[in-house]
């Protein structure tokens, strides 16, 4: 690199924006690179692998080979999948960068709006979240519409992913950048889809191959040397450690999740800036949204994905793993079974260690409860409300119960929907099992993904879910 260009991007300003930054699926935004490993198994199937951001500062740096923008804050990769051998695996990084190539970062921008299409600093497209953490500049019915859109879409769907995060950050010995250094997940074109960390982290059990990720490697301050003057990289790390302050003495509701939002934005206001949408562009520039502050003067350009990083699809990436014929009959046969029905859970109750992720086939004991009032007069309401029942872990019988009221109220409002036998089955199924058991971590997987199926199928037939 050159010794003007270094100078030029190491005077590229820091800017504080407080954020929430989710990007769903992180291997979707990618094209599917890789299934990844895990404890020297290979990965068979990726259910979830969400990124989360409390986003504090950004930059936007010219490098030789692009524009590169940067995100830090507290950050957290939280992914759940199935391996080879048929088990079930959650698995999390604590995160404290975010880079992101231009090439990357104009898909995200570039991707298509699911709601708020009128706001120009609340994006939810179907790739990215972005919202201020400070939303006291928005009239109290705009304010009322992004919690809703916010609680259906993306709280109540990722609830696990979001509290297992809080948990964490109120930990004492997490994101210590101090004394840590940074961990950064990065989509440089010399680091694409790594995590880069310090060689200060006692980085045994941090550097573990994990799922949808290339690489886990060493790095990260002699990278962050090369972009940032060594004052920035102190007002970085003072950023992040003041955030980890603030959110990890907040109070928050986990039935109710905008309550981060909401108690947060008393320590951090917004900087008050929007961006707006310049006029007379092409149809293609006119779909771009700006992500970052920092990238304001990219909302002209788009560049496109480079042919070096070949997209892939799901079913392309999953087609290419071999599963076990035992497996295969297990699923076939059992498919919306509980797996007690599978395995002898009561001889995991002392497990050896090696078995441990047999944790994940398991039902707890939890109190029974009264189901919340069921909708009935909206399709979108009650696919929905099935979602936060599954997500709040009632019992089986309880949730066999919902199935059933459901596919009733379902049934007068529309004389046919695909999935009504599907429910019918699983409503019968739930019906039967003991009372003060949840479903077990593989079941909950499953069936959630079941309901999201149900969603999209609405979708196709032309059935309007607003948000």
């Amino acid at each position: 690199m050159t010794s003007s260009l270094i100078n030029k991007h190491k005077k590229a300003p820091l800017i504080n924006n407080n954020m929430l930054f989710v990007i769903p699926s992180w291997s979707e935004v990618l094209g599917f690179p890789t299934l990844g490993r895990y404890a020297n198994q290979d990965i068979s199937k990726i259910l979830t692998d969400i990124i989360i951001f409390y986003g504090g500062t950004e930059c936007s740096i010219l490098t030789e080979k692009g524009v590169l923008h940067c995100l830090f804050g507290l950050g957290f990769y939280h992914t759940k999948f199935e391996l080879k051998s048929g088990r079930y695996i959650i698995d999390s990084r604590q995160l404290s960068g975010l880079l992101l190539s231009d090439f990357v970062y104009d898909y995200l921008a570039t991707s298509k709006n699911i709601t708020l299409e009128n706001d120009d600093d609340v994006i939810y497209t179907e790739k990215v979240v972005k919202v201020p953490i400070d939303l006291s500049f928005k009239t109290n019915n705009k304010q009322t519409f992004i919690k809703g859109a916010l609680m259906r879409n993306l709280f109540i769907p990722y609830k696990d992913s979001f509290i297992e995060m809080m948990n964490t950050i109120k930990e004492d010995n997490t994101y210590n950048i101090n004394n840590d250094g940074q961990m950064l997940l990065s989509t440089h074109w010399d680091y694409y889809n790594k995590i880069l960390i310090s060689s200060r982290m006692n980085y045994a059990n941090y550097i573990n191959p994990t799922a949808s990720i290339n690489d886990i490697i060493i790095g990260a301050d002699e990278f962050l040397t090369s972009l940032f003057s060594t004052s920035k990289n102190i007002d970085i790390e003072k950023n992040i450690s003041h955030l980890k302050k603030v959110y990890s003495g907040i109070e928050y509701d986990p039935m109710y999740l905008f309550s981060i939002l909401e108690n947060t934005s008393k320590y951090l206001k917004s900087t008050g800036k929007i961006i707006k949408q310049q006029k007379g562009l092409s149809n293609l520039l006119n779909q771009k949204k700006s992500l970052f502050i920092s990238a304001e003067n990219r909302l002209n350009s788009i560049i496109q994905w480079p042919t070096l990083f070949k997209r892939k699809t799901k079913d392309e990436l999953e087609s290419t793993v071999v599963i076990d014929n035992t497996k295969k009959e297990i699923n076939q046969d059992n498919q919306y079974k509980s797996p007690m029905n599978i395995y002898n859970i009561e001889g995991y109750n002392t497990p050896k260690n090696e078995d441990f992720v047999l944790k994940t086939m398991r039902s707890e004991f939890v109190k029974s409860r009264p189901l919340p009032q069921i909708p009935t007069t909206s399709i979108k309401e009650i696919l929905f409300y099935l979602r936060s029942i599954i997500n709040d872990n009632y019992d089986m019988p309880s949730i066999g119960l919902a199935l059933e009221i459901a596919r009733d109220n379902l049934r007068k409002l529309a004389l046919h929907l695909d999935y009504m036998w599907e429910m019918s089955k699983l409503a019968n199924l739930y019906k039967r099992k003991n009372p003060n058991l949840s479903l077990s971590q593989k079941e909950k997987f499953e069936l959630l993904e079941r309901i999201e199926s149900w969603i999209a199928n609405a979708h196709k037939n032309m059935i309007k879910l607003n948000p």
